[in-house]
């Protein structure tokens, strides 16, 4: 990473410690990310797993460890698994929604952001994307992943994230596609940036919550 990132990094840890926030020092390391995955639309194996495999190197190249839960589909819930124990950022969740209900019909698919910019759910529609006249360059099991990782960027980087071109442009056009199919379609180095700065404050944010109840007498 370069200089600017770990001035950035190191001016939003400071303002952490100044404000009594951190419960303890974090020194940043690989970004740890648990996704719980529902397959409601009842995505076959192959290309569950072809999603996987790409999600995982997309995100990779961006510094974040991936663990991707399948959480199975309706009628056959992985339960044991913990699917539902989400929190920001952490664990963060996807769901394959079957149908057609996708804002529209370029929408592939959608996050869940709080008024801070923040959350833990997204949906992707699966009907919307395995119709696309994307398939014609780039394959199943591949597309999906990048959707899945798109819609995990905006959960990561927060409001307003759509960049002009390259994963997080709204609407990716041949050039994004053809990207995709050499598995080359990846986060900017600022938005691995971001991604790393705004991890690492709502994890300490989060530590510091038991500690200031604590305090409290809560």
């Amino acid at each position: 990473m370069g200089r600017k990132f770990w001035i950035a990094l190191a001016a939003v840890l400071s303002g952490l410690v100044a404000h009594g926030v951190f419960a303890r020092p974090h020194t940043p390391g690989m970004v740890q990310l648990k996704v719980s995955v529902f397959n409601d639309a009842a995505v076959a194996q192959p290309v569950l797993q072809a999603a996987e495999t790409r999600a995982e190197a997309v995100l990779a190249e961006a510094g974040i460890s991936l663990t991707w839960l399948d959480c199975g589909a309706p009628g056959r819930w992985h339960t044991e698994l913990a699917c539902q124990d989400l929190a920001f950022p952490t664990h963060l969740s996807v769901r394959l929604v079957a149908g057609k209900k996708a804002v529209s019909p370029e929408t592939f698919g959608q996050s869940f952001l709080n008024e801070r910019g923040e959350g833990n759910y997204a949906s992707v529609y699966v009907e919307r994307l395995s119709s696309s006249k994307a398939l014609d360059l780039v394959n199943e099991g591949d597309l999906l992943g990048y959707v899945v990782v798109h819609e995990l960027g905006h959960l990561l980087l927060g409001k307003d994230s759509h960049s002009t071109d390259g994963l997080m442009r709204a609407k990716w056009e041949v050039a994004e596609l053809r990207e995709a199919a050499k598995g080359k379609l990846l986060f900017t180095r600022n938005e691995t940036e971001l991604m790393r700065v705004r991890y690492w404050s709502a994890v300490a944010r989060a530590e510091a919550a038991p500690t200031k109840q604590a305090a409290s007498g809560k």
